[in-house]
């Protein structure tokens, strides 16, 4: 991405919780994203499966 100065984050809303955000990873925001770390799950498996396809794994 070129360093320039018309570069912004724009707010979007998380598709989980609704809540508008600057960082978003897959529709999620950090907070929702912290929250499914912490609480494991399917919700988490399905989150990181979604995650690997829009940007592969390593």
């Amino acid at each position: 991405m070129p360093d320039d100065d018309t570069s912004t984050a724009l707010p979007q809303t998380c598709v989980r919780c609704g809540q508008v955000a600057l960082l978003r990873i897959v529709g999620r925001c950090g907070d929702c994203i912290g929250t499914l770390g912490l609480d494991g799950g399917e919700e988490y498996t399905a989150w990181r499966a979604e995650v690997k396809a829009e940007f592969g794994a390593k």
